[in-house]
C-alpha cells in the first residue's frame, strides 16, 4: 500500500485537520468572517487551501450545524415531501 503525501506539490498540507488548525480557522472566522476562501488561509496562519478551510468550517465547525438523528417530526416532513415529490430534484438537476 502507498500512503498518500502529507503535502501536495505547492506544500499545502492534506489529510486529516488538527485541533490547533480548527481552533485557528474557528478564530478567524469568527472575528473577521468568511470575506475570502481564497485569502483566508494565508490570514490565518493555516497551510490549507481555501476550498479546504471553507469545507470543513461549513460541513463540521460552524456553530450552528445540527447534528444526531431526525426528530420523528422531521422524520414525518421528509416522508410526506417524498411521497408527494418522489425523488424530482434529481430531475432538475439534468
Amino acid at each position: 500500500m502507498v500512503r498518500t503525501p502529507s503535502r501536495d506539490s505547492s506544500g499545502l498540507k492534506k489529510g486529516t485537520w488538527t485541533q490547533e488548525e480548527d481552533t485557528k480557522l474557528v478564530a478567524y472566522v469568527t472575528r473577521y468572517g468568511s470575506w475570502n476562501w481564497r485569502q483566508l488561509p494565508r490570514f490565518a496562519g493555516l497551510q490549507r487551501c481555501g476550498k479546504s478551510c471553507r469545507l470543513r468550517w461549513l460541513n463540521y465547525l460552524r456553530p450552528n450545524i445540527k447534528r444526531g438523528n431526525y426528530t420523528a417530526d422531521e422524520d414525518d416532513i421528509i416522508i410526506r415531501l417524498h411521497q408527494k415529490l418522489g425523488n424530482k430534484y434529481a430531475h432538475i438537476s439534468n
